[in-house]
C-alpha cells in the first residue's frame, strides 16, 4: 500500500471514533445548558425564599463545580474532536533553532529556503506555519496576523509582568512611547536583560511591521513572498525583516515532490530557545491543539555530545501539552540528524549511536527505536523518516485511538456519577416557600455569572463549529451562487449570430471590416461576462448574513439579550453596536467590528475575473483572424474565445470557494477575540447589563411569578437534566 493509502486509511480509521465523540459533545452541551438553567433558577430561589430549611438545602446543590467539570471535559471532548475529524495527519517538527528541523521539512516538501527557512546567524524562523499537500495548485501561503489587542495582550504584556515594567500598554499608542527601564534588581541578571532587548526588538521596529496588525487575515501571498512573513533575515543573512513580529501564523500550500504522500500536513515550530517571553509555552501549547505526531530533531556535535537540560526541559514541555489523555511516548518520534561527511561539516554518526544508547537513561520516552537519518537528504528523510512514521501509525493508530477514548469514557462515567448526585439533590429540594423581591449588588453577580459562563461557552462552541466548516467544507450558498453564473455564461453566451456580423460589417465598411466586427463584439461579450459575475455579490452577502445571525442566535437565545430588542440577525449585532455605550469601549468594539464587516464581488473576487477576460479585450487579445477572414470565421472564434475565458473563469472562482467560510470565521473569531477574551471585557459585560437588567432579568427585577409556578419550573427542568443526563450516559457508552 502506497503511502497516500496507508494516510487515507489512518484518517477513515479515525473518523468513527470522532463521530461518536461528536454525538458525546452534542448530548453533554445540551446537559450543561439545563444545568446552567437550573444554577440560574437555583440563585434567583436562595435570594427569593425565606424558609431558612428551603435555603439551605438549595445551597447544597453544588451545580458550579459541576460547570467547570463539564468546560474541562469539553475542551478535550473538543480537542479529541478537532485531532481526529482533521482531513490531514499533521506531523509537528520540534527542536531548538540549528539541530535540521528546516532541512527536513524541505525534503519532505520540496520547499526553498524562500519558504521554510535556515541559517547559521541565530534563530531565523520568526512564526509558526503549517505546510499542507495541496497537488496542482502552484504554492502560495495565507498569512493571518494579530490584531492590536491580541498583539497586547500575546505578545507585549508577557513581557511587563515577567520584567516588572509597570503597567502594561493598553493601546499600540502606549506601546510605541518610551519603553520603561529594566528594573535595577533585574539589570544585572543577563537572561532578563537579553528578555528586555528582546522587547525592544518589537518596540524599535513597531513603525516596519505595525501596518500589518489587524491587516485582513487570512491574506493570501504568492511563493516569492513567504520569506517576509515567515523570517527574520533574507537569503543572504541580513536581518531586515521585520513583517513576522505581526503575524500569528501562515498556512503553505505547495505540491510535495512525492506525488503518493498523501493527505499530509507538516507544522514547523520555529526553533526553540530563543529569549521571547512565553514564545515556547505559546508554541508548544499548539502541540496540543494541531499537531497528531510529534517528530523531536536533534543534530549531535561531531566533536561530542550528550543529552543537554534543554532536551529534558523541551521534552517536559511538550508533554504537558499533550497531557490530556495522551501519552507522549506513544505520539513522538526522536530524529537524530545525521551530517553527510562530504558536507565538510564532519561526521557525527558515532556521536549518533552515542545519543541513541543514553536514550534510555533520560526522562525522554519516544516511539522506538530512534531515528537515525540525514535529514537534508530528501530520500532518507522519506524512506527513513516519514515512512517509518507511516508504518507505525498505520498498525497502531487504531489501538491509540481506543485507548485515548477510553481514557476520555472513564473520565465522563465519574462526572455524569456527580451530575446525579446533584441532580438528586435538586429533585429533593424544594419545600414550601414565599418570593421576595431582591435587588442586592451579590444577587446581581449571581445572575450574571451563569449568564457569563453560557454565552463565553456557546460562542466558543460556535468559533469551533466555524473553524471545522472553513478547514472542512465550501460554503454552499456561495458555491451555488457560482455555479449558477457559470451556467448562465454558457446558457447566454452573448454571442452574435452569422446575420448580425454581417449587418455590423456594413457597417464597418472598409478593408478592416471584419476586425473591427470581432474588436466590437469582443468589448461585448467581455462586458456581457463580467455583468453575469457579479451576482455573486448575494451569495457573499447571504453568507456573511447567515454568520451574523448565528453570532445572534448564541446571544438570543443563550445569552437572553434578546429581550433588549425585537430585532435579529445583523440588525441585532447594528443595534448592539449602537446600544453599548461608548465607555464599553472593547464590548462596542467588537459589536463594531461584527457590524461593519462584509464581503463584497468587487472587494474578493472582480480583480481576479477581470484579469481572466484579457483573452477578450481587442489589445490583448492571443487569437486573431486570418488574412481574409470570414463572418463563419468570426463567429466561430468569438465561440472559442468564450469557452475559453468561462472555463478559466470557473476555475478561478472554484479555487476561492473556501475563502469566504475562512473570512466568515476570521470576522467571528475577532467578535469573539474583543467581547469574551479582552481584558476587563468581563467588566464592561457587568456594567452593560447593570442598565438593561429589568429587560435581561424581569422575573427577578419584576417578579411576578407565583410560588407554584417556580415550583413547576424548577421540577421541569430537574427532569429535563435527568433525561439528558441519561442521553449522555448512553452516547458514553458507545465510545469504543
Amino acid at each position: 500500500m502506497d503511502r497516500a493509502a496507508r494516510i487515507a486509511s489512518i484518517i477513515d480509521t479515525r473518523r468513527p471514533l470522532a463521530q461518536k465523540i461528536e454525538a458525546v459533545e452534542g448530548n453533554l452541551n445540551e446537559l450543561a445548558s439545563l444545568l446552567r438553567q437550573l444554577e440560574d433558577q437555583q440563585n434567583r430561589l436562595r435570594a427569593q425564599l425565606d424558609e431558612e430549611n428551603a435555603a439551605e438545602r438549595l445551597k447544597e446543590i453544588d451545580f458550579s463545580t459541576i460547570g467547570l467539570s463539564i468546560v474541562t471535559e469539553l475542551s478535550a471532548l473538543s480537542k479529541f474532536c478537532a485531532r481526529f475529524s482533521r482531513q490531514n495527519l499533521n506531523l509537528g517538527v520540534v527542536g531548538i533553532a540549528r539541530q535540521g528541523k528546516s532541512r527536513l521539512l524541505r525534503s519532505l516538501t520540496g520547499l526553498s529556503a524562500g519558504e521554510i527557512p535556515d541559517g547559521d546567524k541565530g534563530h531565523c524562523t520568526g512564526v509558526r506555519s503549517t505546510i499542507y499537500q495541496m497537488p496542482s495548485s502552484g504554492t502560495f501561503g495565507m498569512v493571518g496576523f494579530y490584531t492590536e489587542q491580541s498583539f497586547l495582550d500575546e505578545m507585549i504584556a508577557p513581557y511587563y509582568e515577567k520584567l516588572s515594567l509597570g503597567e502594561k500598554p493598553r493601546t499600540v499608542e502606549h506601546f510605541a512611547q518610551q519603553l520603561p527601564p529594566l528594573p535595577s534588581n533585574l539589570a544585572s541578571n543577563p537572561t532578563y536583560q537579553a528578555m528586555y532587548d528582546y522587547l525592544g526588538k518589537y518596540h524599535q521596529n513597531l513603525p516596519k511591521y505595525r501596518h500589518l496588525l489587524g491587516a485582513t487575515s487570512p491574506m493570501r501571498i504568492s511563493q516569492n513572498q513567504i520569506r517576509e512573513y515567515v523570517a527574520q533575515d533574507n537569503l543572504t543573512g541580513d536581518r531586515i525583516y521585520f513583517n513576522y513580529l505581526a503575524v500569528q501564523k501562515v498556512s503553505i500550500f505547495c505540491t510535495f515532490p512525492n506525488s503518493d504522500v498523501g493527505k499530509i500536513a507538516l507544522v514547523d515550530m520555529p526553533g526553540l530557545g530563543d529569549t521571547g517571553v512565553g514564545a515556547e509555552e505559546r508554541l508548544i501549547e499548539l502541540l496540543g491543539q494541531d499537531v497528531d505526531v510529534v517528530l523531536f530533531v536533534r543534530m549531535p556535535k561531531p566533536a561530542g555530545d550528550d543529552w543537554l537540560k534543554y532536551d529534558i526541559d523541551l521534552y517536559g514541555t511538550a508533554k504537558n501539552a499533550l497531557k490530556d489523555r495522551l501519552t507522549i511516548d506513544k505520539w513522538s518520534f526522536m530524529i537524530l540528524n545525521r551530517i553527510d561527511p562530504s558536507s565538510g561539516k564532519g561526521d557525527n554518526y558515532q556521536q549518533c549511536q552515542f545519543l541513541e544508547g543514553r536514550l534510555a537513561q533520560t526522562p525522554i520516552k519516544v516511539v522506538e527505536p530512534v531515528i537515525i537519518a540525514n535529514c537534508a537528504d530528501p530520500q532518507e528523510a522519506n524512506a527513513k523518516i516519514l515512512d517509518r512514521v507511516l508504518d507505525y501509525l498505520a498498525t497502531n493508530i487504531e489501538a491509540l485511538d481506543k485507548e485515548y477514548a477510553s481514557s476520555c469514557k472513564q473520565e465522563l462515567l465519574q462526572l455524569h456519577n456527580q451530575i446525579t448526585v446533584e441532580l438528586d439533590k435538586a429533585g429533593n429540594a424544594w419545600s414550601q416557600m414565599r418570593a421576595t423581591a431582591s435587588g442586592s449588588v451579590a444577587e446581581f453577580r449571581r445572575l450574571f455569572n451563569p449568564f457569563w459562563e453560557e454565552i463565553a461557552l456557546e460562542l466558543l462552541n460556535l468559533l469551533n463549529a466555524l473553524r471545522k466548516e472553513s478547514d472542512t467544507k465550501i460554503d454552499t450558498i456561495v458555491a451555488e451562487k457560482v455555479n449558477s453564473a457559470i451556467q448562465d455564461c454558457k446558457d447566454d453566451p452573448g454571442i452574435p449570430s452569422i446575420e448580425e456580423i454581417e449587418n455590423m460589417r456594413r457597417k464597418n465598411k472598409g478593408q478592416a471590416a471584419y476586425e473591427n466586427v470581432f474588436n466590437i463584439y469582443l468589448n461585448q461579450m467581455r462586458t456581457h461576462l463580467s455583468k453575469k459575475f457579479a451576482s455573486i455579490d448575494s451569495g457573499l452577502k447571504q453568507l456573511i448574513e447567515q454568520t451574523k445571525s448565528r453570532v445572534t442566535e448564541v446571544l438570543v437565545e443563550n445569552g437572553r439579550l434578546g429581550e433588549i430588542t425585537e430585532k435579529r440577525g445583523s440588525e441585532f449585532i447594528n443595534f448592539m453596536a449602537e446600544k453599548v455605550p461608548d465607555d464599553q469601549q472593547r464590548l462596542k468594539s467588537g459589536f463594531q467590528i461584527l457590524s461593519k464587516f462584509d464581503l463584497s464581488y468587487s472587494v474578493l473576487i472582480q480583480h481576479r475575473i477581470r484579469r481572466e477576460l484579457d483573452e477578450i479585450t481587442p489589445d490583448k487579445k492571443t487569437l486573431k483572424l486570418e488574412k481574409d477572414p470570414t463572418a463563419e470565421e468570426v463567429l466561430e472564434k468569438l465561440k472559442i474565445l468564450h469557452a475559453e475565458v468561462v472555463y478559466k473563469c470557473e476555475q478561478v472562482l472554484q479555487g476561492l470557494l473556501w475563502e469566504p467560510s475562512l473570512a466568515a470565521f476570521a470576522m467571528v473569531e475577532e467578535f469573539v477575540d474583543q467581547v469574551l477574551l479582552s481584558e476587563d471585557v468581563n467588566e464592561e459585560w457587568q456594567d452593560f447589563l447593570e442598565q438593561e437588567k429589568e429587560k435581561v432579568w424581569p422575573e427577578k427585577y419584576n417578579p411576578h411569578n407565583e410560588r407554584n409556578q417556580l415550583r413547576t419550573e424548577w421540577l421541569n427542568l430537574v427532569e429535563r437534566a435527568k433525561s439528558a443526563k441519561q442521553k449522555l450516559l448512553e452516547s458514553i457508552q458507545f465510545m469504543n
